[in-house]
């Protein structure tokens, strides 16, 4: 399971441009007006994906959170397509859930994609509910530029756009996860945190970019980043104290 994992992550990660597309603000000026687009498909496919499927490679037991995880961001790409009319896209939502399926096989079976202990906390919960509507207006600009806004960009022959309609669908998705404190949560509590605080820095950096966001907008997606990730863990179940 270990080299499979490892395996999986590469692609994702690498083969899929993950890292090269999310360090398009390095590669010269070529790049600059569609680095906002790079830069959602690096999060989507390195830190929503790859990341927790090198953490399986490293300790299997983190398998659960792991594929509930990149099964939900699989959802996402699928709402991402779409929301944007693109069914190419849907192969890439297929192959997520393929790479969720081998994965569950090593791993004992569909049990693993049953968030084990999963229950609904408030504190954390209502940083995800209030964001929601951000979120989902924010993906639905995105799907509908594809095609229509004049700053496009494709890894593999794919449009960027209908991927940065699936971001913040897939925080929003991987939030609620972690705000109920499955088992292993700390990871998807991470991956959504770090990636939304790097999408706030580059739209902060880039704010009339295409894709981005004002920067009164950047610095509260930054804000609640810190708070989901400061409230989930506030909020985490410890021995002898009852979770909610």
């Amino acid at each position: 399971m270990r080299i499979s994992a490892l395996l999986l992550s590469l692609f994702w990660g690498l083969l899929f441009y993950g890292l090269i597309d999310l360090l398009a603000f390095a590669q010269g000026p070529d790049f600059h007006t569609t680095v906002l687009l790079s830069t959602g498909w690096g999060l989507v496919f390195l830190f929503l994906v790859a990341a927790p499927l090198a953490a399986v490679a490293v300790r299997p037991a983190a398998s659960s959170a792991a594929l509930q995880q990149v099964a939900l961001v699989a959802v996402a790409v699928a709402a991402g397509a779409a929301l944007s009319a693109s069914p190419s896209h849907l192969i890439v939502a297929i192959a997520l859930a393929l790479t969720v399926a081998v994965l569950a096989g090593f791993a004992g079976g569909r049990g693993q994609l049953a968030p084990r202990g999963w229950r609904w906390s408030w504190t954390p919960g209502a940083v995800v509910i209030v964001s929601a509507v951000p979120w989902c207006a924010y993906a639905w600009t995105s799907a509908r530029a594809t095609g229509s806004n004049p700053v496009a960009d494709d890894t593999w022959g794919l449009d960027h756009w209908p991927v940065q309609a699936a971001l913040p669908l897939a925080f929003l998705l991987v939030s609620a996860l972690a705000a109920g404190h499955p088992s292993g949560w700390a990871l998807p509590t991470w991956c959504v945190g770090a990636a939304a605080g790097w999408f706030a820095v580059v739209c902060w950096t880039e704010p009339h970019l295409a894709g981005s966001v004002s920067r009164p907008w950047a610095a509260a997606v930054f804000l609640w980043a810190l708070t989901f990730v400061a409230a989930t863990y506030l909020s985490a179940p410890r021995p002898g104290r009852p979770s909610g």
